[in-house]
């Protein structure tokens, strides 16, 4: 019974391992970056309006029954529709807290009846929830990646409706009518909400709210000045559109340059799990003395605690902003 416990725990920590290290070698600077964060804040203080809730999410609350709604517009439930609409995902909160709670008691209460562990079960608590936010969080860095790529495509089509006389709320429709999700989808919900407010800062400030990245930044920073001092938007934009081609030329460079040490962490982080197998099909006594004895299962916690921040610094040094 401790081998099956402890053959779970170890599959469990390779696809968590495997999750975490599944990140992109260069990624957008996100929330976190502290020049990104204190513009979003300022435009967000600016715009106190632009806290409630978008044209999208509101037509999400208005198909729900008047229960649901409640449920729905609850502060916590808030935060979890806003880290879905980041991810991309069709979801409403109420349905995911369902179903990872759904799934959270099968697992819980499964392996305290199965196994009568009490540290498996209460692992089982947070496991699930843990998965989610990982999953999320991957969509999430996916999607903000996809929309930098498209941004440049994007720019150029601004650019050229905005030579041929366009004016800027239609030259925001052109983009969400010839590109793809997700930058379509969100420049169309630009456009909604220019059409609903009549008003493109607050518009533009919902836009970067959502897809917080620096080049989102330096789109709506360039219309907000035009807007507000004049100049030439056009040209603006253009350079911008080279700019961020420059940073994904780099981008390619720095992947191709970084590629022997990425592999080097992925081989220092699985080396521990393939020798853990080769020990367990050749000499099976000496696994069980690490699950059935004291001392075995001391070194087990040690070498997970040195594994978790082994596998966090190895990240930290093959992950590069850019």
């Amino acid at each position: 019974m401790n081998m099956l416990i402890f053959l779970a725990l170890v599959g469990l920590a390779v696809v968590c391992l495997s999750m975490a290290m599944f990140v992109p070698i260069s990624q957008p600077r996100l929330k976190y970056s502290a020049m990104l964060k204190r513009r979003v804040q300022a435009l967000a203080d600016e715009n106190r309006e632009q806290a409630q809730a978008s044209i999208f999410r509101t037509k999400k609350l208005d198909a729900l029954s008047p229960a649901l709604r409640r449920i729905e517009t609850l502060p916590a439930m808030e935060r979890v529709a806003f880290s879905l609409e980041l991810a991309g995902s069709r979801l409403y909160a109420y349905q995911l807290v369902f179903r990872v709670g759904i799934i959270t008691l099968l697992l819980a209460g499964g392996s305290w009846l199965w196994l009568h562990n009490l540290w498996l079960s209460l692992i089982m608590l947070v496991v699930p929830s843990l998965i989610v936010w990982l999953k999320l969080r991957r969509n999430y860095l996916q999607r903000l990646a996809l929309y930098e790529q498209q941004m440049p495509e994007a720019l150029d089509i601004m650019k050229r409706g905005l030579q041929a006389g366009y004016s800027f709320a239609d030259t925001i429709k052109l983009i969400s009518e010839q590109m793809p999700d997700p930058i379509g989808r969100e420049f169309a919900l630009v456009f909604a909400d220019i059409n609903y407010r009549k008003d493109v800062r607050k518009a533009m400030t919902g836009l970067l709210e959502r897809v917080p990245s620096i080049s989102n930044m330096a789109l709506v920073s360039a219309v907000q000045v035009q807007r507000e001092t004049g100049g030439n938007l056009v040209e603006n934009i253009d350079k911008l559109a080279k700019i961020i081609r420059d940073r994904f030329k780099f981008n390619r460079q720095l992947r191709t340059l970084s590629a022997e040490g990425r592999m080097s962490g992925w081989v220092l982080v699985l080396t521990p799990f393939a020798l853990f197998a080769v020990i367990f099909l050749t000499t099976p006594s000496y696994i069980v003395e690490l699950v059935n004895t004291a001392e075995g299962n001391k070194l087990l916690i040690g070498g997970a605690i040195g594994m978790i921040l082994g596998t966090w610094w190895i990240s930290q040094i093959i992950k590069i902003e850019v």
